[in-house]
C-alpha cells in the first residue's frame, strides 16, 4: 500500500514554509536541523503548545526520534520532495536537501500558486528516482486514480476505501483496477464487511488500523486543497450509518477529464527514450506545468515547439502530464533545462538563475498587519453565537495554545459547515474585528445580499458562501457581488458610495484565482466597483489576534480593499 507522510496539510502553511525556507537557504542545500528552525522561527509549526524558538528548545532530545519538531519537519520535507519542490543535494544519499527549480517558482511566487500548487500535485507518481526505500510495490499516479475511482464510484467514498482500493493497485492495470471496483462494491452496504476488510489490510502490512487510517490525511488534504474533493460530508448510504465521507467536486471531475486527455508519461517508459528525447520531455513537461498554471512562457516557445517535434511520435498531438522534479534526479532536469543549482554551495554566493522570466502576472493581493491596538467591540457582540465564539477562543488561548494551533483548530472544525453555521460565523468574525456586521433576514427580497457591514457613510454588502455549499469560493460569487454592489446603490438601503468595495467571503480562496482577479479587473474597467475577496482563515486570524493579543488592523483597507488579503499575525 502506497504511504504518506502526515505533517499537516493545509495549503496556506505549505506555501508559507517553502516561502520562509527559501528566504532563509536560498539557493544552497539545507538540513533538517536548518529547515526545522527556519519553519519555526517562522512561527509556522508548534511543538508542545509553543513555536518560535521555544519550539526548538521544547523539543530538542538526544534521539531524533523523539524529536516533535525535527519528526515534523522531516515529514514536511518528504511531502515538499514529493510533489517535486525540494531534491537531495547528493544523487546517493536523501540529505541535505536543495530547492528544485519547480521549488523556486512557488518560492519566487509574488501572487497566487494555487494552480502549480495543483500541477505539482498531479505530478506525484510512483516509482521515481527518490522513492528507494520506501516500503511498497505499488506504480500509480495515486491522485489520477484516485479521482476516477470517486467517480467510477459514484462520487462519494470512505476514507478506509482509498486505502483498499487506489493506494493498494498499479493503476496501469485495467483489470487489477476494475477487481479493486468490484471488492469494494462488494464491501458496501455492511460495516462490519468493511471493518474485516480495514484489519486484514493492517495485519498484512503489519501496521495497526490507526496507522493506516492516518495514511488517508495527506492525500484526502491535498485533493481538498486543490478543490477537487469536499470532505466531512456525513453520508448513510455506503454503510448503513452516518459517516464523514468525501465527496468529489465538478471542478475535481473537469480536472480527470482533462488528465485523461494527456500523454501521461511515467519513470519505466521514459528511460525507453533515446537521450535526446529525454530532455525534450523534460522541457516539455516542466514548462506544461508552468504554462497550464498561467506563467508566460514566450520566452521558450521556440524551443518548446521544437521539442514537441522531437516527440511527436510520444505526445500524438497531445499535452503532456509529467512533472521531471517529481520524478527524476535534480542532474537530469537541470542539465536539460540549462541551469546548475547549488555548484557554489560552499562559497555562500548566489548562484544565478532568471525564475523572474516565466513568472506570471500576480494577483491583486492586499497585506493587512496585524499591528494596531484595538479590543473586541463589545457593544457589536450581542448574540449567543459570538458569545460562545470568543469563550471558546480564551479558552483555547488559557489552554496556552499558540495562535497558530486555535486557527488550525477552528479551520477544522468548520471545514464542513452549512449556512446555518458559517453565516452566522462569519458575522460574529467581522463583529470581533470592529464592524457592525447583520446578517439578511430570510425571505426578505429588498436584502440582496447575505451580510452587510452597516456604516453611517460606506456601508459594504457581503456575499457569502459556506464550505458545504462551494469549499473554494467560485466565480459566480464574484458577480453576486457585483449584483450587491449595484442593489445597494439603486435601492439606498444602506448609505454606501460607489467606490466603496462589495465583499465575498467564502472557506478557501478561489482555485482559480487567475480567472477571478481577471474578472474583479474587468469589473473595475467597466463599472468602476471594485470587488474584495476574504477567506475565512483570514478572519479567523484577525479575530484570534484581537482576542489573544488585543491588535487588530487598518480598517479603511477593508473599505477600499480590492482583489485578495494576506494577514498575518
Amino acid at each position: 500500500m502506497l504511504k504518506f507522510r502526515n505533517p499537516g496539510t493545509d495549503y496556506n502553511t505549505h506555501i508559507n514554509i517553502i516561502k520562509r525556507l527559501f528566504q532563509i537557504v536560498g539557493e544552497h542545500s539545507f538540513t533538517l536541523d536548518d529547515m526545522a528552525i527556519a519553519i519555526a522561527q517562522g512561527r509556522l509549526m508548534t511543538a508542545r503548545g509553543y513555536s518560535g524558538d521555544e519550539a526548538i528548545r521544547l523539543s530538542a532530545t538526544e534521539q531524533d526520534s523523539m524529536n516533535p519538531t525535527k519528526m515534523n519537519v522531516k515529514m514536511y520535507a518528504e511531502v515538499f520532495r514529493m510533489m517535486g519542490w525540494i531534491a537531495p543535494f547528493h544523487q546517493n544519499s536523501s540529505y541535505p536537501m536543495i530547492f528544485t527549480y519547480l521549488g523556486i517558482h512557488i518560492a519566487l511566487s509574488t501572487g497566487d500558486c494555487h494552480r502549480l500548487y495543483e500541477e505539482s500535485v498531479l505530478g506525484i507518481n510512483i516509482p521515481n528516482h527518490f522513492d528507494g526505500n520506501m516500503r511498497y510495490s505499488e506504480k500509480s499516479r495515486f491522485f489520477k486514480c484516485a479521482l476516477r475511482t470517486l467517480i467510477d464510484l459514484g462520487g462519494v467514498m470512505y476514507k478506509h476505501e482509498l486505502c483498499l482500493g487506489p493506494m493498494c493497485i498499479d493503476d496501469e492495470n485495467e483489470e487489477a483496477y476494475q477487481n479493486m471496483l468490484a471488492r469494494i462494491r462488494s464491501i458496501r452496504g455492511d460495516e462490519t464487511r468493511l471493518k474485516t476488510a480495514f484489519s486484514e489490510l493492517a495485519s498484512s502490512l503489519n501496521m495497526t488500523t490507526q496507522s493506516v487510517d492516518n495514511q488517508t490525511r495527506t492525500p484526502i488534504g491535498l485533493m481538498r486543497n486543490c478543490g477537487w474533493i469536499e470532505t466531512r460530508i456525513r453520508n448513510r448510504t455506503l454503510y448503513g450509518k452516518s459517516k464523514e465521507c468525501i465527496r468529489i467536486t465538478d471542478y475535481g471531475r473537469d480536472a480527470y477529464e482533462k488528465l485523461v486527455e494527456r500523454v501521461d508519461l511515467r519513470l519505466e517508459q521514459f528511460n525507453t527514450y533515446t537521450l535526446r528525447e529525454q530532455d525534450a520531455l523534460i522541457r516539455i513537461g516542466f514548462y506544461s506545468m508552468l504554462s497550464r498554471a498561467g506563467y508566460d512562457i514566450s520566452p521558450v516557445n521556440e524551443a518548446i515547439s521544437q521539442d514537441i517535434e522531437t516527440c511527436s511520435n510520444i505526445l500524438q498531438g497531445k499535452e503532456l502530464l509529467f512533472s521531471p522534479s517529481a520524478t527524476l534526479n535534480r542532474s537530469l532536469v537541470e542539465n536539460s533545462l540549462g541551469i546548475h543549482l547549488g555548484e557554489d554551495n560552499e562559497t555562500n554566493e548566489a548562484i544565478p538563475f532568471d525564475p523572474v522570466s516565466t513568472e506570471r502576472t500576480p494577483t491583486t493581493v492586499n497585506t493587512w498587519f496585524l499591528n494596531i491596538p484595538e479590543e473586541a467591540r463589545e457593544e457589536y457582540l450581542t448574540t449567543n453565537y459570538d458569545e460562545a465564539f470568543i469563550e471558546e477562543v480564551t479558552s483555547l488561548i488559557e489552554q496556552r495554545q499558540s495562535k497558530t494551533a486555535i486557527l488550525n483548530y477552528l479551520m477544522d472544525k468548520y471545514i464542513s459547515s452549512n449556512q446555518t453555521v458559517f453565516y452566522p460565523l462569519v458575522e460574529t468574525l467581522f463583529k470581533v474585528a470592529g464592524f457592525n456586521c447583520v446578517l439578511s433576514r430570510a425571505g426578505d427580497n429588498g436584502s440582496r445580499w447575505d451580510a452587510i457591514i452597516i456604516d453611517n457613510h460606506r456601508s459594504i454588502p457581503i456575499e457569502i458562501k459556506s464550505p458545504r455549499e462551494e469549499l473554494y469560493i467560485p466565480i459566480k460569487a464574484i458577480q453576486q457581488a457585483l449584483e450587491n454592489k449595484i442593489v445597494l446603490l439603486s435601492r439606498g438601503t444602506y448609505p454606501t458610495v460607489p467606490d466603496v468595495t462589495t465583499l465575498v467571503v467564502g472557506y478557501y480562496l478561489p482555485a482559480e484565482r487567475a480567472d477571478v482577479n481577471g474578472l474583479i479587473n474587468d469589473i473595475k474597467r467597466t463599472y468602476g466597483y471594485k470587488i474584495g475577496v476574504i477567506d475565512i482563515k483570514s478572519l479567523f486570524t484577525i479575530a484570534i489576534s484581537i482576542i489573544a493579543d488585543g491588535n487588530g488592523f487598518d480598517k479603511n483597507q477593508l473599505f477600499e480593499m480590492e482583489g485578495f488579503i494576506d494577514v498575518h499575525f
